[in-house]
């Protein structure tokens, strides 16, 4: 029986020691803590379970949702999310007159009333949905030119461009990506919006609970029951070589592990460290892995000791601001939590990277203070998690030629997994790590038995770009006229 070490107990560790399991090999999982799930996990702070940030599950996450309905996990579906403006753009408005609804791609209804919603002028927001079909109707053959060039740069190529357009593309993008659109490359970008507009329902969904309750824990009951164990406390100091190969992992308490082959599932920063000299000299691709980057998500955890009115129970986005702020209502859905519980993500908390935690937080909670009534008063208690030290990858401007594939080309017992590793969603979320784990373990299985019965990842479904650019033209009058209207200040 063949053997295979696996670095991460996160999803992506996980999920490939499933699979390698179950086709028959001996698997060695370890982990750094002294908990499974990694960034889909949950910490013990201050006594109480905290995610890392809220997570949604879109209609696309296909091998997610299949991980899911095998687990029995149920979850809570939603059509809409929603905009809420400061109350100094809305004159102090109550905060239930300041949300502006604003729907998934299920209908031509819905895209007219997100036109109409409210959050720019009508036409720029027509313009802003044409420019998604428009890159849409890229061709794929086109995809070393868009890898290198980033969505924003793609927008600003176009004739209706307008700083209008591209400030409401740089939003949307940033709040439902972590990533800028300047910086994301229009390859990804355009796969992404691919697949939200294909698989339309529903528009995401949720969990009922947390994610180390609702997710992680069964997935480990899983493994246990299938005969995997986790080794936690185990984290890896040195990878041995010999010859050209991988001979053994040594974790920092001295514990060797040998075995044929290894598959590092590590974050993309945790990864960088494990190359070292010896593995470089045996295959120097690996030195591109820095040139890739990751960016912290923050999070905040309200808890208040008093419930709040008019929240909906779906996603708001902070309409402008300077962190790319959005919360959920949690206590609108988890059980037992009588009073709001407000989970708060940061998209964009490079502003705040040098500063202290106190003072991330007083500036994040004064912005927050903008656009919803509470006060330090109100919290009953709060968690503040910076995530500077657990970064996400994020999917600049070429940045793919330096992503590894799921094996290594020079060193023949390599792997890796994780939603960094290339895969077929090329973004960095739970799908990408799912996808990424179930092809390198039917990638391992077919090195040695030569084929596999393990299933590849499945892709979602996109609209080819001949059907887009058909799109596109048949809305080129409509654009035009506009397009001239956008000019003349129709809408404002």
């Amino acid at each position: 029986m063949k053997s295979v070490v696996i670095v991460g107990a996160g999803l992506a560790g996980m999920v490939a020691a499933r699979g390698l399991k179950r086709a028959g090999f001996s698997v060695t999982l370890l982990e750094a803590t002294d908990s499974a799930g990694g960034k889909a996990g949950s910490n013990i702070k201050e006594g109480r379970l905290v995610e890392h940030g809220y997570h949604i599950f879109p209609a696309w996450y296909l091998n997610v949702r299949d991980l899911l309905a095998e687990l029995d996990i149920k979850l809570i579906d939603f059509d809409k999310f929603y905009y809420l403006r400061s109350k100094a753009e809305s004159n102090d408005a109550p905060v239930t007159d300041r949300f502006m609804v604003m729907y998934g791609f299920n209908s031509v209804t819905a895209i007219i009333k997100n036109i109409f919603s409210g959050l720019a002028p009508w036409p720029e927001v027509f313009l802003q949905a044409y420019f998604v079909i428009d890159a849409l109707a890229e061709r794929m053959s086109r995809r070393y030119f868009l890898d290198r060039i980033s969505r924003t740069g793609l927008l600003r190529s176009r004739w209706y461009a307008s700083d209008d357009i591209a400030s409401l593309e740089g939003e949307s993008t940033l709040k439902a990506s972590a990533v800028p659109a300047y910086e994301m490359s229009a390859m990804t970008a355009r796969l992404v919006t691919g697949y939200w507009l294909r698989n339309r329902k529903p528009f995401l969904s949720i969990l009922k609970t947390d994610m180390q309750h609702a997710l992680i824990e069964p997935m480990v009951e899983k493994l246990q029951s299938e005969g995997i164990t986790i080794e936690y406390r185990c984290r890896v100091s040195e990878i041995e070589t010999n010859g050209s190969q991988i001979s053994a992992i040594t974790c920092a308490d001295g514990t060797r592990k040998e075995a044929d082959y290894f598959l590092i599932t590590t974050p993309l920063e945790i990864t960088r460290q494990l190359m070292q000299k010896n593995l470089m000299a045996l295959d120097p691709d690996l030195g591109n892995f820095g040139h890739l980057e990751a960016a912290p998500m923050t999070a905040i955890h309200l808890s208040l000791n008093r419930k709040i009115d008019g929240l909906p129970s779906q996603h708001v986005f902070f309409k402008g601001g300077r962190y790319g702020l959005s919360f959920i209502d949690q206590s609108q859905h988890w059980p037992g939590l009588d009073t709001t519980e407000l989970s708060f993500i940061s998209s964009n908390f490079i502003p705040l990277q040098g500063l202290d935690e106190g003072a991330q937080f007083e500036m994040l909670f004064d912005e927050i203070r903008q656009y919803i009534d509470i006060s330090t008063d109100d919290i009953a208690h709060y968690v503040f998690q910076s995530n500077q030290e657990v970064p996400l990858f994020i999917n600049t401007v070429a940045a793919w030629p330096n992503r590894p594939e799921v094996n290594s080309s020079k060193i023949n017992n390599l792997f890796f997994a994780g939603d960094w590793v290339r895969n077929a969603i090329d973004l960095a979320c739970m799908e990408g790590a799912v996808s990424s784990a179930m092809n390198v373990a039917r990638t391992i299985d077919q090195s040695v038995n030569g084929t596999s019965d393990l299933p590849s990842a499945r892709v979602p479904r996109r609209y080819n770009a001949f059907t887009m650019m058909l799109a596109k033209w048949a809305l080129f009058p409509f654009a035009l006229i506009i397009w001239v209207l956008a000019r003349l200040g129709a809408g404002r």
